[in-house]
């Protein structure tokens, strides 16, 4: 390489790293002392500016110098981040946000910007009306929706739909109780530039990977050109212990009858089961305790109170005496006392349906209706004078009473029998704890067998390979049913939550394991560990995945593809660390093909996740008003864009022309794509929140 070609990469690459620590030490600093800290010392620092600006300026005059100007779609992939700053730049000095409060029937002229100044509208804006819709037999919010009137014309926004007004953009943020509150955008250049950026990263993104001559063509070839073998497996079942004591339960035929009940729970219609299943695992840890299932103990619960209350939930030693424990108290005594067992709708004159527990304060429809009154306060009782007398006919025969009043009042809200039935079925199945042992078990033994086979340049015989094609089939037909399930049930994709982003990352591991295994045998070992663990976070993070309606600004097909392809990408960037840890272990030169292997994944792994980022950025400005905002889960995933970025320079970079090297490199770098999903979650905090529920 030539000096002034090398000084210009020590120049570029050297400001990448610096402002690479400048963004991580800012989410730092933002946890520690508050945003404004981090947007004052770091985010608008006007030097870090000039970093920016340094590294546009010499990644140019490097792609001129080399002659890689002469490659059209590389150099279109490189303005286009520059004209992405351009854009960012233009948004930093030009652009305004805020917020204004719109009470109903009054016209207001002015709104607030985010540093407390009072602007005029570009017109007077009046709120013609608000409403809340609402899930169909549910009180959980669906929408907000404001019809105003501005000038002469009138608009109706909501959640991820905007109103355009005299350059401003209106968003639906929420209601404050008496006025409808919406946030305010005026950015014409800023966005308009961005976009533009947008749209040429995207088009050279395609171009690329059809351009001859680049390191990906070249290294695709190598690795179409060799073949790659390996692997084996085994499978271990874990016996689970039994309870040693046995407190009283209805008996199962019984309880499955409770299980047949609609409660409302989690702001939504379900069935008994999935909240006696949820409750169970809250407190014990699983969704059973001993030879009971969950309907069994939740009904232990209310029946049984003495014999339940010293069984000891699962806790650990310093939890104990903290608000966990407490929690766990207060759902076996609201269960006990009746407080959780919302199983009586009422419509109202509007028909309206709202669901009430035997104890709490009725309206007066159905006080003035005695007999429903009584009913509804006293028909648990007599069950339990039933369980008593240990008549478990007519325990059923009650509970079916029950079921009848509930079809009768809420039918036309109630799920269609095929949902309650997919539900139940989803209950048996969205536990992954059997799938993901057997899958890392089989995993790492593949992953040693795979290691040894290539060390000694052997094959392995292709009985092996067929039987990981079944088991990697099986693995994919459950966690396709799973999340069909789940989809179906909640009504909608199944891309938010910690549980189900998981679970999504191990459907598309095991997806490329049923698609690739032929062509590369090494995704077997990389997709069965890939596949158990990321199962194994969702049975952790979701040991109570329950199903929820999603928030009002989640509702966008933008959202469902940008986390669709930001796990795909986190997906293949782990089949890259997992592969890097097979490329230290081996001889030379299978490290090196293995570098090859990972180079050739690593290409489209990072530009999904370029993709996947801008996307959020989309949505994000449709539904916040604000593309970019420097949150902690923005920033990491930037940080882990720009960390990846050098292996892909290793044209540029001598070290990385070593595998070994950049074997290590791309394990190291994988901890900020685990920054960025669970780090930021579990630490760092900021508007991503949303992604644990579920």
């Amino acid at each position: 390489m030539r000096k002034k070609d090398r000084f210009l990469a020590i120049t570029g690459f050297g400001t990448l790293a610096a402002l690479i620590l400048a963004m991580m030490a800012a989410t730092i600093l933002e946890k520690a002392c508050g945003s404004s800290a981090a947007f004052r010392w770091v985010y608008h620092n006007p030097a870090v500016s000039v970093l920016w600006g340094v590294l546009a300026l010499a990644g140019i005059c490097l792609l001129v110098s080399r002659g890689t100007a002469r490659r059209f779609w590389v150099i279109l992939l490189h303005l286009s981040f520059v004209v992405i700053l351009g854009g960012a730049l233009l948004t930093h000095l030009r652009g305004e946000q805020g917020k204004v409060y719109l009470p109903e029937g009054e016209t207001v002229t002015t709104w607030i910007r985010e540093d407390g100044q009072e602007r005029p509208l570009p017109c007077p804006v009046t709120l013609e009306s608000f409403e809340v819709l609402h899930y169909s037999g549910s009180q959980a919010a669906s929408d907000y929706r404001s019809r105003i009137r501005a000038g002469e014309e009138y608009f109706e926004i909501s959640m991820n739909h905007i109103a355009r007004i005299g350059g401003y953009r209106f968003f639906q943020s929420g209601f404050d109780g008496r006025s409808s509150v919406l946030r305010i955008n005026h950015d014409p250049l800023g966005i308009g530039v961005s976009y533009t950026g947008y749209a040429l990263l995207l088009l050279s993104l395609l171009g690329f990977f059809f351009q001859r001559g680049t390191v990906f063509r070249k290294t695709l070839r190598r690795v179409v050109q060799s073949s790659v073998f390996l692997l084996l497996p085994l499978l271990v079942s874990p016996a689970e212990a039994r309870a040693q004591t046995h407190p009283k339960a209805l008996p199962p035929d019984v309880a499955d009858r409770f299980g047949d009940l609609y409660v409302y729970y989690n702001d939504r219609i379900c069935p008994f089961e999935t909240m006696a299943r949820d409750y169970t695992l809250k407190a014990y840890g699983k969704s059973r305790w001993g030879e009971y299932d969950a309907c069994q103990v939740v009904t232990g619960w209310l029946f049984y109170y003495d014999w339940w209350r010293d069984v000891p939930f699962k806790l650990k030693e310093k939890d104990r005496g903290t608000a966990k424990e407490a929690e766990k108290e207060f759902i076996l005594r609201s269960v006990a006392a009746g407080d959780a067992w919302k199983l009586y709708p009422v419509a109202d004159s509007s028909g309206f349906v709202r669901w009430y527990d035997c104890n709490e304060r009725l309206p007066l429809e159905v006080i003035d209706d005695y007999d429903r009154w009584v009913f509804i306060r006293k028909v648990m009782d007599v069950v339990e004078r039933s369980v008593r007398e240990e008549d478990w006919e007519e325990v059923s025969r009650i509970v079916g009473k029950i079921r009848d009043y509930q079809e009768k009042v809420a039918g036309p809200v109630l799920p269609s029998p095929g949902r309650i039935h997919a539900e139940k079925a989803y209950n048996r199945l969205s536990r992954p704890m059997v799938p993901f042992m057997v899958s890392i078990t089989w995993g790492l033994i593949l992953f040693v067998l795979m290691g040894i086979c290539l060390s000694r340049g052997r094959r392995l015989p292709s009985a092996i390979k067929h039987a990981s094609a079944g088991l990697g089939s099986l693995l994919l037909l459950y966690l396709t049913v799973t999340l069909a399930l789940r989809w179906y049930v909640s009504g909608h994709p199944p891309f938010a939550g910690s549980y189900c982003v998981m679970m999504l990352m191990a459907w598309l591991s095991a997806l490329a394991m049923n698609i690739l295994w032929k062509k590369v045998p090494l995704v077997f070992p990389m997709g069965f560990i890939l596949s158990g663990f990321t199962m194994l976070m969702a049975s952790l993070a979701g040991a109570n995945p329950q199903i929820t309606h999603l928030m009002p600004v989640l509702q966008s097909p933008l959202l469902s593809i940008h986390v669709l392809t930001m796990m795909l990408s986190y997906t293949m960037l782990g089949l890259v660390a997992l592969n890097g840890i097979l490329g230290l272990a081996v001889p030379l030169d299978v490290s090196s093909r293995l570098k090859d292997i990972s180079l050739v994944v690593l290409y489209p792994a990072v530009f999904l996740l370029v993709c996947g980022t801008f996307l959020g950025a989309v949505w994000a400005n449709i539904s916040w008003g604000n593309y970019w905002n420097w949150d902690p889960k923005e920033t990491w995933a930037l940080i882990t864009f720009l960390v990846y970025s050098f292996a892909l320079h290793g044209t540029l970079l001598k070290p990385f022309r070593k595998p070994r090297f950049f074997h290590a490199f791309c394990l190291l770098a994988f901890f900020c794509v685990l920054i960025t999903y669970f780090g930021v979650n579990l630490f760092l905090g900021g508007m991503h929140a949303y992604a644990q529920a579920g």
